[in-house]
C-alpha cells in the first residue's frame, strides 16, 4: 500500500476522532456514573486516543472483511495501517509503565490478588466479546458449522489463542471479527513475568538486569518479523524517566515538540514497518516525549470518557463493523458504492460502537472490577486473621 498523506485521509481521521468524541459526551453521565479513578490523566488520555487509532486502522477494510472487491474506489492511505500499529504499541508501553510504576510504590505485592484483578479486568468482557464473535460467525455461515475446526477454535477462544486454532467456524473466518484478541496473548505474558520483574527491580542488580533486557530486545528486533515485548520495556523505561522530575521539568517543550513531529511522520509521512527497529525507535521516543511532557491536551475529560470504553472499544468495533456493513449489503450493493457512501457507514457505525461500549463497560467491566475489589479485600482480611 502506498503511502497517501493527504488532505482527505487526514480529514477521515479527523472526522472519526470526532466522531468518536462527540458520541461518547452523549452518553456522558453513564459513563462518568462508573468512571474509574486514574492517577495520571495523560496515559489516560492516550489510551481512549489509542483505541480510536485501531478503529482508524480496521475501517478501511470493512468491504474486504466482508469478502467484497469494490470496484469504484480501493482501501487507502498509508495513515491507516501505522495508527493501527502504532495504537497497539501505545497500549503495551501503557502496560508496561503502570505496572512497572506499581513495583516502583510497593515492594511488597501481593501477587495472587494481582492475577486474581487481571483476571477480573481482562477475562469477562473477552469472553462476552468473543460469545458475539462466535453468534456472527454462525450466523453469517454458509456451511456446517459442528466441526472440529469449529471446536478448536472454540477451544483457542476459551484460552485467549494460547491454544493455536484455525479462527474458523464453518466456512466463516473470525479474523476480520476477532483479529485485535492476538494482542492479548502478549499481555497475560507480561503479567506472568512481573513478580521477576519485581524481584530483578529490588535486587542490587537491577541496572545490570535492564541492560541485559534492552540488549536481549535490540536482537530480537532484528531477527524478528514482529517484536511486542519490547513495547513493555519502553513503558518500564519511561515509568523510571517520568520520576526524574528534573528531566521532566527541563525538557518538557522540547518533549511535546519531539512527540507532535514523530506522531505526524508515523501517521504516513514516513513509510516505515509497522514493527521492527525504526518503528520501535520512534513509537517508543514518542512514549518518552509524552511521558516527559505530559501534555494538557491528553487531560481534557472527553478523552478520559474515551479511555473509560477503550478497552470494550477495542474489543467489539470490528465485530460491529461487520454487523452494520452486511446489514447494509441487504439494501446496497457494497461491490459498486463510492468511497462518500463508504465512510458514511462507517461514520454511522462510531455511535453503535459507543453505544455498546457504554452498556459493556458499565455493566460489565465496571461491575467486575468492583467484585475484584471485594474479593481483595477477603482476601487481605483472611491473611490477617
Amino acid at each position: 500500500m502506498n503511502t497517501e498523506y493527504n488532505i482527505e485521509t487526514t480529514f477521515i481521521s479527523a472526522a472519526i476522532i470526532l466522531f468518536f468524541v462527540m458520541f461518547s459526551s452523549l452518553f456522558r453521565t453513564k459513563i462518568e456514573s462508573a468512571e474509574v479513578a486514574h492517577e495520571y490523566k495523560f496515559i489516560n488520555g492516550l489510551r481512549g486516543l489509542a483505541a480510536v487509532f485501531v478503529f482508524i486502522n480496521h475501517a478501511p477494510f470493512a468491504l474486504t472483511n466482508l469478502g467484497i472487491n469494490n470496484s469504484t474506489f480501493s482501501s487507502w492511505g498509508q495513515i491507516y495501517p501505522n495508527l493501527g500499529s502504532f495504537g497497539v504499541q501505545i497500549f503495551f508501553c501503557i502496560t508496561g509503565f503502570l505496572f512497572f510504576d506499581k513495583i516502583i510504590k510497593s515492594k511488597n505485592t501481593d501477587w495472587n490478588s494481582f492475577f486474581i484483578s487481571r483476571l477480573k479486568r481482562v477475562a469477562p468482557l473477552y469472553y462476552f466479546s468473543m460469545l458475539i464473535v462466535l453468534i456472527v460467525a454462525m450466523l453469517s455461515s454458509s456451511q456446517p458449522i459442528l466441526t472440529k475446526e469449529t471446536i478448536v477454535t472454540i477451544a483457542g477462544l476459551l484460552s485467549f489463542n494460547f491454544i493455536d486454532n484455525p479462527m474458523k467456524i464453518g466456512d466463516t473466518s473470525l479474523i476480520p471479527l476477532s483479529s485485535v484478541t492476538w494482542t492479548l496473548i502478549h499481555e497475560w505474558r507480561f503479567y506472568a513475568v512481573l513478580p521477576l520483574v519485581a524481584i530483578s527491580y529490588n535486587s542490587k542488580y537491577r541496572v545490570v538486569v535492564l541492560l541485559a533486557a534492552i540488549i536481549i530486545a535490540a536482537i530480537d528486533l532484528g531477527t524478528s518479523a514482529v517484536v511486542c515485548w519490547a513495547y513493555f520495556l519502553s513503558g518500564i523505561v519511561a515509568a523510571v524517566i517520568y520520576r526524574l522530575e528534573s528531566i521532566r521539568k527541563d525538557f518538557k517543550f522540547i518533549g511535546a515538540i519531539t512527540a507532535t513531529i514523530i506522531f505526524i511522520l508515523i501517521c504516513g509521512l514516513l513509510e516505515v514497518p509497522g514493527y521492527g527497529y525504526l518503528r520501535f525507535v520512534l513509537t517508543s521516543v514518542f512514549f518518552f516525549c509524552i511521558t516527559i511532557s505530559n501534555p494538557k491536551i491528553l487531560h481534557y475529560q472527553f478523552l478520559n470518557r474515551l479511555s473509560d470504553i477503550s478497552y470494550s472499544i477495542y474489543l467489539l468495533h470490528l465485530p460491529i463493523l461487520f454487523i452494520i456493513f452486511k446489514t447494509s449489503s441487504l439494501f446496497l450493493d457494497l461491490s459498486t458504492i463510492n468511497k462518500y457512501t463508504f465512510w458514511s457507514i462507517n461514520l454511522i457505525a462510531i455511535p453503535a460502537i459507543v453505544a455498546v461500549s457504554t452498556i459493556t463497560f458499565v455493566n460489565i467491566e465496571k461491575r467486575f472490577m468492583q467484585k475484584t475489589k471485594h474479593s481483595i479485600r477477603s482476601i487481605n482480611a483472611l491473611q490477617k486473621t
